[in-house]
């Protein structure tokens, strides 16, 4: 297993796993940029987690879920609109793919503790994604970085102290995209304090 793949963990999982072959085969055949993340992406990637996987957490930039919208898998339950929650926002649209519930995240931004971080997958984020075999596709993950610091801002540290061992072990891997997503977001210098002590390497302005 190379440094970008890593093996299959959802067979354990089958209606997880059925649901993932079919997503897979909607959209790896697409134009457009997408990587999975949230818990199927972490279990991918051996991030420990304190539960199953319940649900799939697709993430683009706003015109690639435009257009995947129109090939999606399973059952659309609804059309991309905006979507502001807390402090989040998005082009968000959500699916029934046999018995998983799919949602699928556009331009995704995050405002919290004073720091904002939004998500650019096509210029930087797939450049630094890792590769899972799902069945026979290729899926890309959204890498650790991205997630060590969306959970960070959210408060979970049942996700982020996990993901910050993870990182831990391989941190030539991550430290490149952490450094950028340092350089091109905005972040407090408590924030990154906080960054640093979890992934033991220094994380510059």
């Amino acid at each position: 297993m190379g440094p970008h793949e890593t093996e299959d963990r959802t067979e354990r999982f089958p209606e997880l796993h059925a649901a993932l072959l079919e997503t897979a085969k909607a959209w790896c055949r697409e134009p457009y940029t997408w990587l999975l993340g949230g818990s199927c992406g972490l279990l991918l990637q051996q991030v420990e987690l304190q539960q199953a996987p319940r649900d799939i957490d697709i993430y683009a930039d706003i015109t690639a879920a435009k257009m995947l919208h129109k090939s999606a898998p399973g059952v659309g339950l609804d059309v991309p609109v905006v979507d502001r929650t807390g402090p989040y926002a998005s082009l968000l649209s959500h699916y029934q793919v046999g018995n998983c519930a799919l949602e699928l995240v556009g331009g995704f931004e995050v405002w919290s503790r004073k720091s904002w971080y939004r998500t650019e997958i096509e210029h930087v984020l797939v450049k630094h994604a890792p590769e899972a075999m799902v069945g026979g596709y290729t899926v890309r993950l959204m890498p650790l970085a991205h997630e060590l610091l969306f959970n960070l801002m959210r408060g979970r540290a049942d996700r982020y102290e996990p993901i910050a061992r993870q990182i831990r072990q391989r941190p030539e891997l991550h430290q490149p995209l952490m450094v950028l997503l340092g350089q091109q977001n905005v972040w407090t210098s408590r924030f990154r304090a906080e960054v640093e002590e979890l992934v033991g390497f220094d994380w510059p302005q």
